[in-house]
Formats: structure tokens, C-alpha cells, sequence
């Protein structure tokens, strides 16, 4: 990510729209450099937490907003793989994703307030870069979120939404979701489980990787890749109407995020 506000800032000033992989930035002051040049140009910049794309994200925010588990309290995401250690940072690696799990579950439209780190703990790789995190975060309305993420261990890299009234499982690939599962609870003690709610949201059929120059067709790299082609697809509906940014993922939503990496991120240094 070091790399890419020099990019994005290049192609900003030759007045090009820009989609820049996560994280755009190491910070919150960078962050907004690049989100202010490409304000202050007129062209579209959107961050690339493919996340915010997907169907089933969309599903999971009617589903909370509905109503189905009552009012909607915590939350938490865990996205630890043991790969890369030391080579990055862990936060804006994985941590990322799930920071913006959290606030597209327990953030507000930005009037409410900020979300604010209320504790973390950070295990440093010798490189200097963080290799494990935890985190807890208030958001506005009493809501609090709990994440963690890692480069030197496993975890089942799921996420879950937590109400009055049941919880909204996301299960592995929690960042790039075809299905979520809603258990309603109720009766003394939310003993009283009604039976699991799948909404499914399958991926593409059309998108399929394509042949090496030897014939070959070896696949995706990473799990449900074909869910890039939302990414892209939001992206051209907003080139296509003359948007500077996506509603999907505004800027807003992106500095609170890089905020929150930046907070956590002075925790243990």
C-alpha cells in the first residue's frame, strides 16, 4: 500500500478515474491527500474493499434493517490465515476487511458520530510490521464490534451480527459472502431457537478463468474471484453516470476506515 497514493495521486493529476486495491494508503492523513486530489480534479476514485459488492452484503444490510433480530448491538469478524507474516501489515492486510465488516453492520450514515477504539493488542513481527491484532471499537448508538486478524495463524475467517431478537452468521469467506444465515432467538434465557434463515447469493456463472498460453486453465487464485467482476461492475455503472465515488463505499466510509486502522495501530508501539 505504500505505493499506492504516489499511483493513484499520478493518475488523479492526468485526470483519470482510479480503483485502488486495499489499502489505498498506510494511514488517515494520506488517505484524505488522495481522496481531496481526486475531489478537488473531479474524477472517480473508488477504494477496492471488493467486500462492499457483493449481493450478499447488500442482503445482510435489509436483512438488519428489517428488523429480523431485533435491534442489531454487536458484532465481530476474525480474519487470520497463516501467510505473509512479517511481510505486511496484518491490519491492512486482512484487518481491513474486518473493520469494514463492522461498519457496514454497526456504522450510521455519519451523523451519529464516530466509531472510536476503545482497546487493542498488537503482536509485532521483528520486521516491524504487526502479524496479529485484536481489536474492540464503539460505534455510535451503543454498538460495540470486536475483530480480529492475523498473518501467522488460522482462524475460520467468519463474521457475525448480534441483535436483540437472534444473530446473522456470515461464514467462510466472510469478505466475499454468497449466503447468510439468520437464527431468530426468543423465550427465557434466548433459549427458544427458531429454525435457520439461508438467503443464498451464488456468484456469477459467466466469469471463469482464463487459459495460460500452454493450454492450461489452472483457475482462481483466491476463493470466489469471480465476485471482482461487482467490483467492477459498480465501478463502470459510475464512470458510466459521471460519479466521483461509489454510495457503496463513499468517502466518507473509506477515511473512518483508514481512521480505525491508523487507531488501532498506535496500540503496543
Amino acid at each position: 500500500s505504500l505505493r499506492h497514493p504516489q499511483d493513484c495521486k499520478m493518475a488523479i493529476s492526468n485526470g483519470k478515474a482510479v480503483l485502488c486495491e486495499k489499502s489505498m494508503s498506510p494511514d488517515a492523513t494520506v488517505a484524505r491527500e488522495v481522496l481531496d486530489a481526486a475531489s478537488d480534479a473531479g474524477v472517480l476514485f473508488v477504494h477496492g474493499v471488493w467486500s462492499r459488492f457483493f449481493p450478499a452484503m447488500a442482503r445482510l444490510r435489509e436483512i438488519i434493517d428489517s428488523g429480523k433480530i431485533g435491534t442489531v448491538r454487536s458484532a465481530r469478524a476474525s480474519f487470520c490465515q497463516n501467510d505473509g507474516a512479517g511481510s505486511c501489515s496484518a491490519l491492512l492486510e486482512t484487518g481491513i476487511y474486518c473493520a469494514q465488516f463492522l461498519q457496514w453492520v454497526l456504522g450510521g450514515s455519519g451523523g451519529e458520530g464516530e466509531p472510536k477504539v476503545r482497546g487493542a493488542c498488537r503482536v509485532v513481527h521483528e520486521s516491524g510490521n504487526d502479524e496479529h491484532v485484536s481489536a474492540i471499537i464503539e460505534f455510535p448508538g451503543d454498538r460495540v464490534g470486536s475483530f480480529e486478524c492475523s498473518l501467522a495463524h488460522c482462524s475460520g475467517r467468519s463474521a457475525t451480527v448480534y441483535g436483540t431478537g437472534g444473530v446473522i452468521d456470515v461464514s467462510f469467506p466472510f469478505w466475499c459472502p454468497t449466503s447468510v444465515t439468520v437464527t431468530r432467538m426468543s423465550g427465557l434465557g434466548s433459549q427458544k431457537w427458531e429454525e435457520p434463515e439461508v438467503h443464498e447469493c451464488p456468484l456469477p456463472e459467466d466469469i471463469a478463468p482464463l487459459q495460460t498460453e500452454d493450454g492450461e486453465t489452472p483457475g482462481f487464485n483466491f476463493v470466489n474471484s469471480q465476485g471482482l467482476s461487482y467490483e467492477a461492475r459498480e465501478v463502470n455503472r459510475c464512470v458510466r453516470e459521471g460519479l466521483t465515488e461509489s454510495p457503496l463505499f463513499n468517502s466518507r466510509q473509506c477515511l473512518e476506515i483508514m481512521k480505525l486502522i491508523e487507531d488501532i495501530g498506535r496500540y503496543g508501539s
